[in-house]
């Protein structure tokens, strides 16, 4: 079984928090245990010299008692034989000259004893040496009982910081990571309704700032290409008007003919595909300009606007609105506008004549235009890229460039765009806008 660190920041940085944590509560306390006995058993070796040093010289030379500060150590001196020439108490807790001895001073323990040997110069001349050894377990003998009492209160202090430190780096592995999941946010609602958008710098940690930077300008280089080349369709069609126009009255000085009725709606065809191209530079122009609009009123002047083409081509429009007023929707009124027009002008060109259109408002802010005609067939294959056709046509035409228009505009002010079939068996297409105040 191999070990994967996550591949999320926030994961590995606390997994090796967790590593760090844990190595830290197994070798912190080893160490200060090892420290601990080592400081201790140096304080026992020293007051074990010191006592040694005093019963060789002539503490413990004489058969008087030990001081009872003494406790519970025992004390002996051996020649150089390894006989033993004194000892306190007389009956020793184990045989002392089986200790370990030599020329210089050696501590070591010895079952539950603390044992110090040492050479001395015996009182009749020769070498010798002392023994002195203490029972750690007594209860007089309080640094070992000092150490084990420290090491038990030290646990529970190490633990409990250790958890505190991993609760802390969480805390702030979590915040950190937030930002990024708001700068995520922030990057994740950049689109065409909103190119103006940018990650927003003050939410985000020093370290993520050349990034940052870095996003933002690459945005603000796509937005202005983007609106350089809105600007550049807006100036190519404004400048196509012109010569279009021209060729129109050139038109209708010729005599009537085939050809110049075929030639006439080549023209108008490219007349009203100019005017959806200005229609899109609209778009990128007002987007930003985002407010609330009263859908009656705009959808009563669209149908007032396309009433002369509308009757003109041989079709009937009407205006239904609800008994109770909507409520105002989000939205850029002369987009808003244009979208609603493309829909009556879409129902106008690919209708038979003799048609109906119905534009009608809903309780909720909606728009709906539809028609008796031979309906809509959206391929949504790819919803990113949909392609828009009439029920009657084989290929995709300037009805699919208008509602892409339409969609477009609906994606600025917030709100969606929904085909389906009217009563009649024609089109129906809604506009759902979204009533939410702006803040």
């Amino acid at each position: 079984m191999t070990f994967r660190l996550p591949r999320s920041l926030f994961g590995k940085l606390l997994a090796g928090q967790i590593v760090i944590v844990v190595v830290v509560a197994v070798a912190l306390p080893l160490l200060l245990s090892h420290m601990l006995h080592d400081t201790a058993d140096a304080f026992i070796a020293a007051r074990l010299e010191r006592e040694a040093t005093g019963f060789a010289h002539g503490s413990g030379a004489t058969d008087q008692p030990l001081p009872r500060e003494h406790g519970n150590r025992f004390f002996a001196l051996f020649d150089a034989q390894g006989k033993a020439l004194q000892a306190r108490p007389a009956v020793l807790p184990f045989d002392l000259s089986d200790l370990p001895h030599g020329a210089d001073r050696r501590f070591t323990t010895w079952g539950r004893y603390d044992v110090l040997t040492r050479p001395v110069a015996l009182p009749a001349g020769g070498n010798g040496w002392v023994v002195v050894a203490q029972d750690r377990t007594h209860p007089e003998e309080i640094v070992d009982d000092v150490v084990r009492s420290f090491l038990r209160r030290f646990a529970w202090v190490i633990a409990a910081a250790l958890l505190g430190s991993l609760l802390l780096s969480f805390i702030v592995l979590r915040h950190v990571t937030g930002m990024f999941r708001d700068a995520a946010a922030d990057a994740d609602a950049i689109g065409l309704p909103r190119l103006d958008g940018r990650i927003d710098e003050a939410r985000m940690p020093s370290e993520a700032m050349p990034l940052v930077h870095a996003t933002n300008r690459a945005l603000d280089r796509l937005e202005a290409g983007y609106r350089a080349q809105g600007d550049f369709i807006g100036n190519v069609a404004h400048e196509l008007r012109t010569p279009l126009a021209l060729i129109s009255l050139r038109l209708e000085q010729l005599p009537e003919s085939p050809q110049r009725d075929q030639i006439g709606g080549a023209v108008a065809q490219a007349n009203h595909v100019i005017r959806q191209l200005i229609d899109l530079a609209a778009i990128d122009r007002l987007h930003p300009q985002l407010g609330m609009v009263d859908p009656v009123a705009l959808a009563r002047d669209a149908v007032e606007a396309m009433v002369p083409i509308v009757y003109r081509s041989g079709h009937s429009i009407a205006f239904e609105e609800p008994d109770q007023a909507p409520p105002r929707v989000r939205g850029v009124a002369e987009l808003l506008l244009i979208a609603v027009t493309n829909l009556i002008d879409n129902a106008v060109r690919h209708t038979p004549a003799g048609s109906a259109i119905t534009v009608s408002a809903a309780a909720d802010g909606s728009l709906t235009v539809e028609d008796d005609g031979p309906g809509l067939a959206v391929d949504a294959r790819d919803p990113a890229a949909r392609r828009f056709r009439r029920g009657d046509t084989a290929r995709s035409d300037s009805a699919g460039l208008g509602l892409s228009i339409v969609e477009r505009i609906l994606g600025v002010c917030g709100g969606a765009l929904e085909t389906g079939r009217s009563t009649s068996g024609g089109a129906l297409l809604r506009l759902r806008l979204d009533a939410t105040p702006l803040t």
